[in-house]
């Protein structure tokens, strides 16, 4: 890959009536934006085209046709046109490409969406799209991709165009930052690339959240979303992408053209919500998740209950995730003929209200169906000439609504919760509440879904990856059985609960060659054993101890020294126990296996691990070897010994005595422990009885609480009453107030709502009535000669002081008092008195 720096690219987009709307932006486009502009113009592959020598006519810049000769670097101020019949791409090194079309159903040539999609994955946020005149739906995809990125999106107003089908079906993304004309766009445009992308103004300000509060308070005001607990870089820079596209370069002036263009802050709010998304996207994780979905129902179906299986799909966008999911559910049930609407449910939620209308819809641009697999379009899809509709048995299992997943109570009882690309912009406590509320909404062994950039974090508690993907997880049961682990290649990864992890093996990478070693030794110490834990759990095999193991079904699928034969579990037990308090390596006996090769075996048991004061804890370890002696190797009987080889078995047969004595004196102390542990619990009951009797009585205390509790809550409902006809009548009396006020005084809030006038008011400005959710002061009646509001107004909340100034308008002297006022001493502002004498 060559280190030779990409300039700022721009994918232009047209089709039907796209020339007279290219004419139009080249005229404005100049040397000093430095950019490159690469055209996808849809002409047939079977005519020559002339839209270089038509589009280098009204343009100073040069026009170049790309050829499928060779790949180039894009060159700044130069314009590029493609081909007929080829479809045109920026390639992983950033250079411009033609290739020969896929072939795939409803892809016009050339393919804009292939284009604006490259140049988000190589270009990243220095690129910006333009979508112009032209039929059908190309280019939608390609907006999504460069708003996911931080690029520049730009539509031509559809009322200009000749036909509005491609920047209207762009609109509907809601993924464009400006709708303008032609000409505008050339001169817009210019302003863009000419500032800098320099916003450390934002960074600073997010070190004094007080300046950031009036943006976040005018968000919330109006769409009741607090974006306060989402990542600074997420927040910066989604506003320096409204700033650059509006030309702002100061943080406050933005604010101020914020509180009187509601429309900018339903703009930033659509930005803020990032609802990009596509059927199957990460095609690898879905198969993932198609494994994990056919294992989980396989399970449900095996089992007795019938239950309905619900899925939430949380932060759903334009709903191409939702009904994805939702298909894999019905393909591992038995498709969508086969299962009833009382099987599955699909709950889809978002806080972006149009991004669900879309979803509810399920009408998707034709490009969409290229992300779909080839078998599953027939089957839950209705091809149309322009766009792909979902099929009305495929919606009717997905419900829409909308939802914060951040405020609003989750769904309960769910076997699936996708939450992909949605924890990426929250800061890290913000992720963990929102994990913590997925844990509970989960049944056990649950399946969550999350993104290619997400993971669990501290939540490890709480879930454990599945073996098919590293992004899919399910949600641990409360009580389990210790599960068989890897002891030395991982032992600390992936280990269950209740499994503590060895000190020596905390870094894999650190030790791999002490791993090594520790291993050989083992081998060389016993060929043929096992490491156990100090509960008798086997952890690792070593070498083949077949001929002393038993797997019958008494002995449970449960890999400890239940496995062994009947006669060398105890001894192993007792082995355990005195090698790690004594710290020192003990043998057992002999014992003979009439049935097997091996005429006699004997377990060495050696301490690898154990706490300093020889008290056994989670992490001790022990390394069992079994020796075996065959027919060959049997000693003679003692009365053809000579005198040496009798003092060997006489010296044999007393280790095996005090190694027996040993055990005993050890099971005797066992015995009596356990003799004191029974009485200490039988103690434990007996207080436990008396703690119930005295339990019951509180509880006879408490339901005597609850009534009078009761009482007392009916006695407040009744002040609340007598509070709330207060109320009404204070309500009156500011009404009467403001009626026989014979001067003119509004009052506004953060976000510049009207939200009481006097009668004075209501004439001077034209206001019929006032709703309860207020009227913006936009939308009320311009006063000649009267100063500007909004921007005086704007000054009040930035500076929290009040002003005072005098005017000439109306044919008199006019002194108009902006009052701020708080809701108590110390907090933020919340509105604006204005009064006009």
């Amino acid at each position: 890959m060559s280190d030779r720096s990409i300039p700022f690219l721009v994918g232009i987009a047209a089709s039907a009536g796209g020339l007279e709307a290219l004419s139009e932006l080249v005229q404005e486009l100049g040397e000093q934006n430095e950019a490159a502009y690469v055209i996808a113009q849809h002409m047939s592959p079977n005519h020559k085209s002339m839209l270089s020598a038509l589009i280098s006519r009204e343009t100073r810049l040069p026009v170049r046709e790309l050829t499928p000769d060779a790949d180039i670097w894009p060159e700044a101020n130069t314009i590029y046109v493609v081909m007929p019949g080829h479809d045109v791409i920026v390639t992983e090194g950033g250079q411009l490409g033609l290739r020969a079309p896929s072939g795939l159903r409803g892809q016009p040539k050339p393919l804009a969406d292939l284009l604006l999609k490259t140049m988000a994955e190589e270009c990243g946020e220095n690129c910006a799209a333009i979508i112009l005149s032209g039929t059908g739906s190309d280019g939608s995809y390609g907006v999504r991709a460069i708003r996911e990125v931080g690029g520049i999106t730009i539509a031509q107003d559809p009322e200009s165009s000749k036909y509005s089908g491609m920047p209207a079906s762009a609109l509907q993304t809601g993924c464009v930052d400006l709708t303008l004309r032609p000409r505008e766009i050339g001169e817009h445009l210019g302003k863009i690339l000419s500032r800098p992308r320099d916003f450390t103004e934002l960074q600073e300000l997010h070190q004094k959240p007080n300046h950031l509060s009036d943006l976040f308070q005018i968000l919330t005001a109006r769409t009741g979303v607090d974006f306060r607990e989402y990542k600074a870089s997420t927040i910066n820079r989604r506003i320096a992408r409204r700033m650059l596209a509006l030309g702002f370069s100061e943080y406050n002036a933005y604010v101020d053209f914020c509180r009187s263009d509601l429309a900018e802050v339903d703009a930033l709010y659509k930005d803020l919500m990032i609802s990009v998304t596509r059927f199957f996207r990460d095609p690898q994780q879905f198969d993932a998740l198609k494994a994990d979905i056919q294992k989980l129902v396989a399970k449900l179906e095996s089992s007795s209950d019938q239950r309905t299986v619900r899925v939430w799909v949380s932060g759903c966008a334009t709903g191409e995730e939702a009904y994805s999911v939702a298909i894999l559910f019905l393909e591992a049930m038995g498709g969508l003929e086969k299962v009833s609407q009382r099987r599955l449910q699909v709950f889809a939620t978002d806080i972006d209200q149009h991004a669900l209308d879309v979803a509810r819809r399920g009408e998707y641009p034709i490009s969409a169906i290229n992300d779909i697999p080839e078998e599953l379009v027939d089957r839950y899809f209705v091809e149309r000439t322009e766009t792909i509709e979902v099929k009305k048995a495929l919606r009717a299992f997905v419900l829409f609504s909308r939802h914060n997943v951040i405020q609003d109570p989750p769904f309960t009882n769910l076997d699936c919760v996708s939450l992909r690309n949605l924890l990426i912009y929250f800061n890290g406590p913000l992720q963990d509440k929102v994990l913590a509320r997925i844990g509970y909404a989960l049944v056990p062994d649950g399946l969550l879904f999350l993104g290619a950039a997400e993971t669990v974090g501290g939540m490890e508690t709480i879930f454990e990856p599945t073996s098919t993907s590293d992004r899919i997880y399910r949600k641990r049961l409360v009580t389990r059985k210790p599960a068989l682990q890897p002891f030395i290649e991982d032992a600390t990864a992936r280990r269950p609960l209740e499994q503590p992890a060895l000190p020596y093996l905390a870094d894999k990478n650190k030790h791999h060659s002490a791993t090594r070693q520790f291993d050989n030794l083992i081998r060389v110490l016993a060929p043929n054993g096992f490491l156990a834990s100090a509960t008798g759990a086997i952890l690792r095999v070593i070498g083949d101890i077949s001929f002393v193991t038993a797997l019958t079904e008494n002995t449970g699928l449960q890999v400890d020294l239940k496995i062994l034969l009947p006669e060398l579990r105890s001894e192993a037990s007792s082995l355990i126990n005195v090698t790690l308090r004594s710290r020192g390596v003990r043998s057992g006996q002999w014992h003979p296996l009439p049935r097997s090769k091996h005429e006699q075996v004997r377990l060495t048991c050696y301490p690898i691990v154990s706490a300093p004061d020889g008290e056994m804890d989670g992490n001790s370890i022990v390394l069992i070897g079994v020796e075996s002696r065959i027919k060959e190797e049997q000693a003679a009987p003692p009365e053809s010994r000579n005198p040496e080889e009798q003092d060997r078995y006489i010296r044999q047969i007393e280790d095996e005595v005090i190694s027996t004595r040993e055990a005993l004196q050890q099971t005797i102390e066992e015995l009596q422990t356990a003799n004191e542990e029974l009485q200490s619990v039988n103690e434990e009951m007996q207080a436990a009885n008396e703690e119930l009797q005295s339990t019951n009585e509180e509880l006879e205390t408490s339901n005597e609480e609850l009534q009078s509790t009761n009482e007392e809550l009916i006695t407040v409902n009744e002040e609340i009453q007598v509070n709330s006809s207060e109320i009404q009548h204070l309500s009156a009396e500011l009404s009467a107030v403001l009626r026989a006020n014979p001067f003119v005084m509004i009052v506004v809030d953060q976000a510049l709502q009207v939200r009481h006038a006097s009668r004075q008011a209501m004439t001077m400005f034209e206001l019929d009535a006032l709703p309860k959710s207020g009227i913006h002061i936009s939308q009320c009646a311009p006063v000649d000669g009267m100063p500007d509001l909004t921007s005086r107004i704007s000054h009040v909340f930035r500076t929290s002081a009040p002003l005072v100034e005098n005017a000439e308008f109306g044919g008199a002297s006019h002194e108009m008092t902006f009052t701020p006022f708080r809701e108590r001493e110390g907090r933020d502002l919340i509105g604006v008195a204005v009064t006009i004498v």
